[in-house]
C-alpha cells in the first residue's frame, strides 16, 4: 500500500514530502526516484509515475519524493546543493524502511545529476539509471568506481548535445550501458511507458 510520508533533508533543515510503496514488510529491492528540474516537475510527473507503476507491478519497494520547494515540500530550489541533501535523506529513509533491501536509484535530467553524484560517493548503491543525463554529470560522477549504470539518452534532446553525451559516456568507467531512443525528445513525450519498461527490465538484470 502506498502511503504519504514526510522526512527531513540530510542537514535537518527542510521537511520533505514523499510517497512510499512496499507490497511486503521487507522488500528485497527498492528504487528511489528523483524527478526532473524542480521548478517545472514533481514526483507525479508522467515519466516518473510510469516508472513507478512498472516497479510496483514487479513487486519493488518505491520511494519517490518532491525536492525542496516542490509540492508540499518546504524550502526553496537551491540549484543543486540542497537537492543533493534531499536525495540523501530520501535514500536514508528508504534504508530505514527496508534495511535488508538492495537500493537502486533512478533520476531524470536534473534528477539524473543527483543520482550520479550519489552513485559516485556511495558504493552500496546497487544500480543507477540516469535518464537524459547532462554530459557534465557523467564526466564528473561516472569515472570512478560504481555499480551498474544505465544512461538512457534521447536522440532529439533539446538541452544536451548527443555527441557530448556520448563522449562523456565513453569516458565513464564500467559497468555501464548506453540506450539511445530514436526520435525521442528530452522528456520522452508519448514514450514514457517504453522508457519505464526498459528501465525496470535493465534493473532486474543488473541486480541479479
Amino acid at each position: 500500500m502506498q502511503t504519504t510520508i514526510h522526512f527531513l533533508s540530510a542537514d535537518g533543515s527542510t521537511l520533505l514530502e514523499g510517497k512510499w510503496l512496499a507490497l511486503s514488510q521487507a522488500p528485497q529491492l527498492v528504487a528511489v526516484l528523483a524527478h526532473h528540474f524542480p521548478p517545472m516537475s514533481n514526483m507525479d510527473q508522467r515519466a516518473i509515475f510510469a516508472t513507478f507503476k512498472v516497479l510496483r507491478d514487479r513487486g519493488w519497494g518505491v520511494l519517490r519524493y518532491n525536492s525542496r520547494g516542490v509540492g508540499q515540500s518546504q524550502g526553496e530550489f537551491s540549484g543543486g546543493p540542497g537537492e543533493d541533501l534531499d536525495l540523501q535523506a530520501a535514500l536514508a529513509e528508504a534504508r530505514q524502511r527496508a534495511p535488508q533491501a538492495q537500493i537502486c536509484l533512478i533520476g531524470w535530467s536534473f534528477g539524473a545529476q543527483l543520482v550520479l553524484r550519489v552513485m559516485a560517493s556511495d558504493p552500496t548503491i546497487r544500480a543507477t539509471v540516469a535518464v537524459t543525463p547532462n554530459p557534465v554529470g557523467l564526466q564528473e560522477s561516472a569515472q570512478g568506481q560504481h555499480g551498474p549504470l544505465l544512461a538512457i539518452v534521447a536522440e532529439r534532446d533539446q538541452f544536451f548535445d548527443l555527441i557530448e553525451t556520448r563522449t562523456a559516456f565513453e569516458q565513464a568507467t564500467e559497468p555501464k550501458t548506453w540506450h539511445l531512443l530514436k526520435w525521442a525528445d528530452h522528456y520522452y513525450l508519448t514514450r514514457e511507458d517504453e522508457v519505464a519498461q526498459f528501465t525496470v527490465d535493465w534493473l532486474e538484470q543488473a541486480v541479479k
